[in-house]
């Protein structure tokens, strides 16, 4: 399974020409290519870990039973092998758990750090993805952003498009943009930074990196979208963190504290 996955994610799977997510649900009248080329190859032998990345990944995992895992993905780490990566953090698990089968439902960036919901088992895997689809699973972020936001919440409703390796923001749907909507609240302000939570009502590529920079209050650390004064910056890592997971029908609700390095750096 994990090869059609990734088949999936190098775009070897097009439906209507087209690049699609690993949830999409084909529908009447879908036309679906796939190279058979770059057909799935038999599932790699787990990796081999040393004692500190089995230390790591075991204080990454912060709720498991028999069917889920989630992890705290620590800033800076991949989410799969590919792209310059010769593993990530599925294939640690993966091996951590001595569990083939086990695969992430959705990601966050590279960059990004915080909790991730991961599967044991195929029937899991496909149960998770439909509670994603349905939005029935609450994703809360929190992030500290460039700038002193007066409004203590507001909500952003914009239509996004990837288009190459960056989203960009349309005035409508048109092109293919699909709307994208985010509820944002003021934890606390600094002199020049302000630290946000948010809900993500829909699950865009890159969403709260582009409205956020959008309205001029980009995420501090953040490279792609960011001010060109957060190329001066010495942090090793953009400031936006996964911070709760909620899954009401299968009574799972886990968040976990913002890291310190938050509240430390508001106020530079």
């Amino acid at each position: 399974m994990s090869g059609v996955f990734k088949m999936i994610r190098k775009g070897n799977v097009k439906v209507n020409k087209k690049k699609k997510k690993q949830d999409y649900r084909l529908q009447e009248g879908d036309l679906v290519r796939v190279w058979e080329a770059s057909a799935p190859t038999p599932a790699k032998s787990l990796l081999t870990l040393s004692a500190n990345e089995k230390k790591l990944i075991e204080r990454c995992i912060v709720y498991e039973d028999e069917n889920i895992l989630l992890c705290n993905k620590p800033p800076g780490m991949v989410m799969h092998a590919g792209s310059n990566h010769l593993h990530g953090l599925t294939e640690l698990v993966r091996s951590c758990t001595q569990n083939p089968h086990f695969t992430f439902v959705h990601r966050i960036d590279k960059m990004t750090s915080g909790l991730v919901i991961g599967s044991k088992n195929l029937s899991t895997a496909r149960k998770l993805s439909k509670l994603i689809r349905e939005r029935s699973i609450e994703k809360r972020y929190v992030m500290l952003v460039h700038g002193n936001i007066k409004t203590n919440h507001f909500t952003l409703d914009t239509f996004l498009k990837t288009e190459g390796d960056r989203v960009r923001v349309h005035p409508d749907a048109t092109d293919g943009a699909k709307k994208s909507s985010s509820t944002f609240s003021v934890m606390q302000r600094g002199p020049k930074r302000t630290m946000l939570e948010a809900v993500i009502h829909t699950g865009r590529k890159h969403q709260l990196r582009v409205q956020l920079a959008e309205i001029g209050h980009p995420i501090v650390g953040d490279m792609k979208y960011g001010r060109i004064e957060n190329i001066k910056e010495t942090k090793s890592e953009m400031f936006l963190f996964s911070q709760s997971l909620v899954i009401p029908s299968l009574t799972i609700h886990v968040t976990l504290p913002v890291p310190d390095v938050f509240s430390s750096s508001i106020s530079l």
